[in-house]
């Protein structure tokens, strides 16, 4: 008799992978981005966001540029034997009628003009992909780091500048950086205040990824609602502003290894609202990116 193959439940096995680092103190999400950028797909050229992100640039290679078994193959060469996968991960859409039969995308599209209920379910999926270091047989071309005529902080500060739509910036309260949704405003302390320009423009980067869920820019729960500090939902909105912040000082070439870590009260909060909601961490790198792309002008309007 068969015995039917448990199946992976890849929420969970993401979210254990998480916790476990939180556990031992350090923020995924603040991980040294590779100098070479964002991970990618060396084959399309294809960069990862959202969770696949952070987690493409966890593992261990120095150049995060990876590609399949196919696409080795596909180039003539092949993956060094016992080499370590890393999972990329991805949702498959799948679309039911009002009576629950499975029905394709474009019966559901001509469905829903048609005023009927229908019924989509993401199902979330992954796909194997190796690091170029693992490729055999293929003259890997390492792309040139893309070197700037120009330091890191004058690159946050145009980033800052350029933002579409900003809330207003105050100084109101020499001692706190904080975001105020009634009002809109970001209040930042004096640049002199903090022990490194780096430590500024990452609490920026952070106030200003809590300002994106104001209701006239991408309107977030976390933020157009009131949420206590400590509570699940304020964990949450400090997660996203954290994986928000580490988003841009990627893009501007900030060393996040000068950028002192979180309190050990922020670090047991996201703790605890990662092992009671195991699907979180992917809504809150989603959200993250989403905010990231709206402080760069990505956000289609």
């Amino acid at each position: 008799m068969m015995t039917k193959t448990k199946k992976r439940d890849l929420y969970q096995e993401v979210t254990d992978r998480i916790t476990a680092l939180l556990e031992k103190g350090v923020s995924p999400w603040r991980c040294s981005w590779s100098r070479y950028g964002f991970a990618r797909n060396y084959a399309t050229g294809h960069r990862y966001t959202g969770i696949n992100a952070f987690l493409m640039n966890l593992t261990p290679h120095p150049i995060p540029y990876f590609m399949s078994f196919k696409q080795a193959k596909a180039m003539g060469g092949s993956i060094r034997k016992g080499a370590k996968s890393s999972m990329v991960f991805f949702y498959k859409a799948y679309y039911k009628d009002e009576n629950g039969r499975n029905i394709s995308p474009e019966q559901a599209q001509s469905l829903q003009g048609m005023g009927e209920d229908t019924q989509r379910i993401a199902v979330l999926k992954y796909y194997n992909l190796f690091n170029i270091e693992d490729v055999e047989g293929v003259e890997i071309e390492i792309p040139e780091v893309e070197l700037k005529d120009h330091d890191p902080i004058e690159r946050c500060e145009q980033l800052v500048n350029a933002m579409p739509h900003p809330p207003a910036r105050v100084f109101e309260d020499a001692n706190r950086a904080y975001y105020a949704p009634s009002s809109d405003k970001l209040n930042m302390p004096d640049i002199r205040q903090f022990e490194t320009a780096e430590e500024y423009y990452s609490t920026l980067f952070h106030e200003l990824t809590h300002s994106t869920g104001h209701t006239s820019r991408l309107n977030r729960e976390g933020i157009t609602q009131l949420n206590p500090f400590g509570s699940p939902d304020y964990s949450k909105e400090e997660l996203i502003a954290e994986m928000g912040a580490s988003f841009l000082c990627a893009h501007t070439g900030i060393d996040v290894e000068a950028v002192t870590e979180n309190s050990a009260a922020y670090l047991q909060g996201w703790l605890n609202v990662l092992k009671a909601d195991k699907k979180l961490i992917f809504h809150a790198a989603a959200e993250a990116q989403k905010a990231a792309d709206y402080i760069l002008g990505n956000n289609p309007a």
